[in-house]
This record gives structure tokens, sequence and C-alpha cells, in this order.
């Protein structure tokens, strides 16, 4: 509150100088103009490093946050532990299992084999997984859950045999065609989030590539992004130092379970920098046309509000003075992961903890508001 209370002050002296300019005087205007925009700047770190400072000492968080504005990096700062058990400390490049933030990649790999025209949006299921059991499921409905089929996390449990045996997207496929788990609703009736969605569309990706997800992931997507520090659960290695893992709420390592290895749905690990490079590698048109990026940022959810949408990977907002945020949170294996994107201004907000323990709920709205500033 003493920071804001400075920062109004130092406001009000700034428009008082410029009053004192002559309008001819532009190179002085500009300079002065500079130094505001330095100054405002620095007081907004200030302000990010107090959320930050009580996110640490209040609510226990342990990983890191970082927080961009025009694709350039504002703030950084990571506090914890890697691993509670030998109390190795987290760095700058600790690698997270990002969790369902993993959905915009598994969204931008099919948007990509439609942009190359390999396949359409409203292509069904069946036509690249000809022992599909479910009829007219499209792409499209896949990517904004509303397939209508049950989530995996839930039947798995009760047809996988031997939970000890490798579990992946085609053990899922196999189980599902045996024993056709009850849909949830018919395709399209409804938003249904769906791990299951994006798990199937990974199968459509190697069908149509001809490729491992994995793979097609990091030549497509992770190299053309310059993010060498990420790969997908157990396709890839940690750099050294690198390793983090998901801990419960009470420090204690979250075992993992035999559900691990389905991709799509989940299974990226990467850092905080990468992510931050994949938020600016989506203005370069590098990946993706602007025509067909938009497909993913538009709301396919005319039964919901625009406020609480979800488009192709990635679910739709507005922020407080109404402009579209486009974000996606995860939790997995006692990973806790948000990151959001507001177009108008090419600010993000990343953060990532291995520690399940809801220490920053409502904090990206928090660290925009701050960047609204003026």
């Amino acid at each position: 509150m003493f920071l804001m209370k400075k920062y109004t002050l130092f406001v009000c002296l700034f428009v008082l100088s410029l009053m004192t300019f002559s309008q001819n005087n532009r190179s002085d205007f500009e300079r002065v103009n500079s130094f505001f925009d330095s100054v405002n700047l620095e007081i907004k770190k200030q302000l990010i490093a107090v959320v930050f400072n009580e996110m640490t000492t209040q609510r226990k968080f342990n990983g890191i946050v970082l927080v961009a504005k025009d694709t350039q990096m504002v703030y950084q700062n990571y506090k914890g532990y890697a691993d509670y058990s030998t109390k190795q400390a987290l760095n700058y490049y600790s690698q997270y299992e990002v969790a369902s933030i993993s959905k915009q990649f598994t969204a931008v790999a099919i948007l990509k084999l439609y942009q190359e025209k390999k396949l359409l949006l409203t292509d069904t299921v069946g036509k690249f997984l000809a022992d599909f059991p479910y009829q007219g499921i499209t792409i499209s409905q896949l990517l904004c859950h509303r397939s209508g089929l049950p989530d995996y996390l839930s039947f798995s449990k009760k047809y996988h045999e031997d939970i000890f045996f490798k579990f992946d997207n085609d053990s899922l496929l196999r189980m599902m065609i045996k024993h056709k788990p009850k849909p949830l609703s018919n395709p399209n009736a409804k938003f249904s989030y769906s791990n299951t969605g994006y798990a199937v569309l990974a199968l459509i990706v190697e069908a149509v590539s001809g490729m491992h997800f994995s793979d097609f992931l990091q030549e497509n997507i992770f190299a053309p992004a310059n993010m060498t520090n990420t790969f997908l659960y157990g396709k890839g290695a940690f750099r050294q130092g690198g390793y983090t893992i998901g801990h419960r709420s009470g420090y204690k390592v979250y075992q993992r379970d035999f559900m691990s290895a389905v991709l799509g749905d989940k299974a990226v690990f990467t850092t905080a920098e990468d992510l931050f490079l994949w938020n600016k590698c989506l203005y370069t048109n590098t990946i993706l046309d602007d025509t067909t990026l938009q497909l993913a940022f538009t709301a396919k959810n005319t039964d919901q509000s625009i406020a609480h949408n979800y488009g192709y990977g990635w679910r739709l907002s507005l922020d407080e003075l109404g402009n579209p945020l486009i974000y996606h949170g995860g939790l997995w294996n006692g990973n806790n992961t948000l990151f959001v994107r507001r177009l108008c201004d090419k600010s993000c907000v990343i953060i990532l903890s291995n520690v399940f323990n809801r220490s920053f709920g409502g904090r990206g709205d928090q660290i925009m508001a701050i960047l609204n500033a003026l």
C-alpha cells in the first residue's frame, strides 16, 4: 500500500512536470516520457515482488513465477525445493511437469496438420482410427471438449488389470474398443472437460503424420520455438539440476500411477523460460499463421459465457478491464501450474509449482491488474 501511494504521488509530479514543457519541445517530452516508463516498470516489478513474497511466506508457494509484457520479461523469481526429501533446491532451469498446459501443444499440432491440409476439423475420429467405438465425434469437438467421451482418469482403473504394466495411448484405445465405457453425452451436446479427448487427438496426430507424438512435437513445435528444455514424459532427458518431483500439500512425494505415460492431455515437462519462448513464438507465425491460430483463441461453446469459455487447447476469460485472456491451468502428480496470456499488450504470467497447496489462487489476475496500472 505504501508503494502504491508513492507511485500515485510520482504520477502527479510527473504530470505537473509535463505541463512545463512547450509543445514544440518534443525531444524533452520524449526523454521525460521514457524516464517515466522506466520508473513505471520498476514500480510494477516491485509490486509483483510483493505478490511473490506473499505467496512464498503466507501461502508456502514452492516454484517459479515469470511475468512478461510486450514479449519482454518483466519479472522472474523462484523459491523452494525440487525434491523436499533431499532438499535439492529449485533453480531458473528447473523442469516442471505442466499437466494440462500440455493441451495447447496438442491443439497446435492438430492445427498445423489442418493448416497443411492433411485433415479437416470436421473429420470424424473414425476416419483416422478405424476401430474407434464412438460414432460421430469430430476433431473440433475433441479440441473444445464437446465430444461426450468419458474421462479415462475415472474409468481406466476399472479395466486396467495390472497397474504396473505400461499404459499408454495405444493401451487406452484398446481399452476403449474392448469395453466401450459409457459416454457422458452425445457429441456436441454440451461442454464436458475431457482428458480422453486429448489423448485421442495425440493418436490422430500419429496416424496422420506417421510420427510418434513426442517426435512430432519436438520437430514441429519445440524446436522451432527454441524450447531446448522441453520434452514429454518418458521421451526426453532432464538437464543437470533440472529434475523436479511433484509433492502433496504436506510436502510428501506424489507417487506416480500407471496413467502417467498417456500423452496429449498432459505429460509435457518444461521450464518457465521455455514457456516464455513459446509465448513469444506464438506472435511470429513460425508454426501457425494468424488465421489458423485464431481458431484456438475463439470461443467454441455457445452455451457458456465469453468470460468462461474454451477454444482449442485454451480456456478463455476476461480481465478486470474486459480484455480477453487466453489461459490454462494444470494439476497432475503434485504439480500445479498456470499460464495466462493477454494479446492486447502481449502480457503473460507463468506460474509453475511442484507442490500442490493452492498457494497461487487468484494471483494471475492480481499480477495482470498490476500490469494494467498507469
